[in-house]
């Protein structure tokens, strides 16, 4: 089943976002974060990418 490139918008948004608050607790102290929060990002950026029809399929 293909997703929708809609739906793949909205979950690279929501996955920068949970990335953005990880990156902020790893900033108060909690280093252990830091990657969590980088790897989300990184989802984020893909699914948006794959949204805008740049991923090859």
């Amino acid at each position: 089943m293909v997703t929708p490139r809609n739906r793949l918008k909205g979950a690279g948004i929501s996955y920068l976002g949970i990335g953005a608050a990880f990156l902020a607790i790893a900033a108060s102290g909690q280093s252990a974060f830091l990657g969590v929060g980088l790897a989300l990002i990184g989802l984020g950026i893909v699914f948006l990418a794959r949204s805008r029809g740049g991923g090859a399929e």
